[in-house]
């Protein structure tokens, strides 16, 4: 079996030679990846995008592909099965039922009326920074914005900075053994959410939060533990993913300086930017396992009951059999940008246009603030987070006059 490092700090730094590596062996290449064992990688752009509306044949709850639980592995602890009662392990009719629970306020008109509360966090964070006098983007910006918003959306009340760290420790969890240990802390920052819940059922504050405690549909609601899981989903879809397209969209704006020239010389083109951001970047890489329903060839390989595929997002993104020059950095790319940087199907992004929104407003307000801002040491010399699955900055300093 071929390897491939897809993990490694120097993967993140450049990931397009293993990428086209990837796509060169084919439609569908198995990997043995921690915890899961072999996983088959659905690689190119059109067996990503098959597998991704395959919901008839690939199932996101294991139980549904002959598992013992949602996971597909042999043993959860009772914490962690909490949290599994989420949409992303779910199939229909239990999907549909959540989705429709929560679907309305991230509508494109709810999030649009967000607009100005982001812009006016994003510009209060660019004057802390400049305050502080910091130079590193990524802790003060690329997270704190998408950290900030989802807990103002949310109406989450007390420490932000302590929920966030124990979601970054439960996100760094790549094997059993640091599975384990976090448990503590997902215990502390569940007890947290229940105290939030607990608290908005009382208040009924007008957020997000609320909108989740009170979502009635056909005389469905959500029970306690769905509620929690679903805060979490919210949570750490709602920054983690965020902060990493940002950073790495505005490094490579930064690196591809023509490009962020015709950015400056007009703002609305911040839309198309963020598109190519998606497609070129790959901030998600690649989504969660889902198992194959029954035995079955898909895409010149033969799978069996229970097999488990990943849509590897990044290599389908610069797929030359989908785009033109796939590896030129361009956010005036002719046609429609048509990547699969949301996933795609019955489980596209919920957050879409959050995470649009948020990304247009960040890089309107930085490059307006400081025109010419660039990076302060060598581009070799930038640390990116040696995270499998997602691709972002840990740190990325910036000068400006």
């Amino acid at each position: 079996m071929e390897t491939f490092d897809v993990q490694s700090a120097a993967y993140h730094r450049n990931p397009y030679p293993t990428l086209a590596r990837l796509l060169a062996a084919g439609p569908m290449v198995a990997w043995k990846m921690p915890l899961l064992g072999q996983v088959h990688w659905a690689t190119s752009f059109e067996s990503a995008s098959d597998f991704l509306k395959g919901a008839d044949r690939f199932a996101a709850d294991g139980r549904n592909a002959g598992k013992r639980n949602s996971l597909g592995i042999r043993w959860v602890p009772r914490t962690l099965r909490i949290l599994m009662q989420n949409m992303l392990l779910m199939d229909e009719p239990d999907h549909r039922r959540l989705r429709k629970l929560v679907d309305a306020p991230f509508h494109r008109g709810w999030i649009d009326a967000y607009r100005p509360t982001i812009a006016g966090i994003a510009d209060r964070l660019l004057d802390e920074i400049q305050s502080r006098g910091e130079r590193d983007i990524v802790p003060g910006f690329a997270r704190a914005l998408p950290l900030e918003v989802i807990c103002e959306i949310l109406g989450l009340q007390g420490d932000r900075r302590q929920f966030m760290a124990w979601m970054a420790n439960f996100s760094g969890a790549m094997n059993a053994w640091t599975l384990i240990r976090v448990i503590p802390a997902l215990r502390k920052m569940m007890a947290y959410l229940r105290r939030e819940i607990d608290r908005v059922q009382v208040e009924q504050p007008p957020c997000l939060l609320t909108e989740i405690v009170n979502a009635e549909a056909d005389g469905d609601r959500m029970t306690d533990d769905e509620m929690m899981s679903m805060v979490v989903l919210l949570f750490a879809a709602g920054h983690e993913t965020t902060t990493h397209l940002l950073s790495s969209g505005i490094h490579a704006l930064l690196t591809h300086r023509d490009q962020l020239e015709l950015l400056k010389a007009d703002a609305s083109r911040a839309s198309q930017a963020v598109e190519e951001i998606l497609r070129y970047c790959s901030p998600v890489q690649a989504t969660k396992p889902r198992m194959a329903r029954r035995d079955m060839e898909f895409h010149g390989t033969r799978l069996k009951r229970g097999d488990r595929v990943m849509a590897m997002l990044a290599s389908a993104n610069v797929d030359p059999a989908a785009f033109d020059d796939p590896l030129r950095f361009d956010i005036l790319r002719d046609g429609k940008n048509r990547h699969v940087g949301f996933g795609g199907g019955l489980h596209l992004c919920l957050g879409i246009h959050l995470a649009r929104a948020e990304a247009q407003i960040a890089l309107e307000r930085l490059f307006a603030r400081w025109p010419d801002v660039r990076l302060a040491v060598p581009d070799d010399e930038l640390r990116w987070q040696p995270r499998l699955g997602m691709r972002g900055l840990a740190s990325l300093p910036l000068a400006w006059s």
